[in-house]
């Protein structure tokens, strides 16, 4: 079998980690290289067509992002293959692959049973990612075409800066619970425990809350070394924001919160007693 791993020159790191979780075994690697980014998909289908072509493979897997999903989809059709997009992991001896499912809700294995098959891979914590060289293998550098007729003007806008969430060594994360605490109050409770904090895509919703500060599928995707998650009672697509963190404190009044089995410590109560208690303490 031959994995062919399709990415920009600067996403080794999350390649490699992808590489290093599902061991290809004896499967043949190879990296074809896309740089500079395309401003479109369209600039690099029909090179992507041609090396396959020339060198075919039964895998080809994309890296995390919206063009990864674009391209493992176009390509797949054109190639009259397979597509499956944001897959967590790939076991090639057995033919199957995982996703997640219905809002994260599910792990979906599932066969594969069209070649070649094009993958995009699931976005990961952005500090988990590795800053290990990939292994050693064949690359092939990939020519961009010119840009379509159609795309006149392109816009880039830079990341100026890096959420304070994603380096954040402790997090509170909110939930539902206690919707009269405003965000005032959560804020100056999550200084007080000198940790960062952030909420559910629910609370979001209903108003008043940092839309930048949302955890989950959606939102932000976490490894803190110490998560509390307060008021939450611990629905997947919340939970796939924090399962990286290295130790996971659950606060809820309902005993039997599916938050609790993915926690290490839980304790059933009102979250903002626990946390005030909790601050009071750390300010001593």
């Amino acid at each position: 079998m031959k994995i062919v791993m399709v990415s920009a020159s600067g996403e080794c790191g999350a390649l490699t980690d992808w590489i290093i979780e599902n061991g290809p075994g004896s499967a043949e690697l190879e990296r074809w290289i896309i740089d500079p980014v395309p401003d479109v998909a369209d600039q690099v289908l029909d090179t992507l067509e041609a090396q396959w072509l020339l060198t075919p493979a039964d895998v080809l897997v994309f890296a995390a992002s919206p063009l990864g999903d674009e391209l493992a989809t176009r390509l797949a059709w054109r190639l009259g293959g397979g597509s499956i997009c944001q897959v967590r992991t790939l076991d090639a001896q057995q033919g199957l692959v995982t996703k997640s499912h219905w809002g994260n809700a599910l792990n979906a294995t599932l066969k594969i049973a069209a070649s070649p098959l094009c993958l995009s891979l699931a976005r990961q914590a952005e500090e988990r990612v590795s800053h290990d060289p990939l292994p050693t293998m064949i690359e092939r550098q990939l020519e961009l075409m010119a840009r379509p007729g159609w795309l006149e003007t392109v816009e880039t806008i830079e990341k100026v800066s890096t959420h304070p969430l994603l380096q954040a060594q402790y997090v509170l994360v909110v939930g539902q619970g206690n919707r009269d605490v405003n965000e005032k109050a959560i804020f100056a409770l999550a200084q007080s425990m000198k940790a960062e904090v952030g909420y559910s895509r629910a609370r979001v919703m209903n108003g008043g809350y940092d839309a930048e500060r949302v955890i989950g599928i959606s939102g932000h995707l976490l490894s803190p070394d110490v998560c509390i998650i307060s008021g939450a009672s611990g629905a997947a697509a919340l939970m796939a924001g924090v399962r990286h963190s290295q130790f996971v404190v659950a606060i809820n009044s309902d005993p039997n919160a599916p938050v609790f089995f993915q926690a290490d410590v839980g304790v059933v109560d009102d979250w903002l007693p626990v946390l005030e208690a909790l601050a009071a303490f750390v300010e001593t």
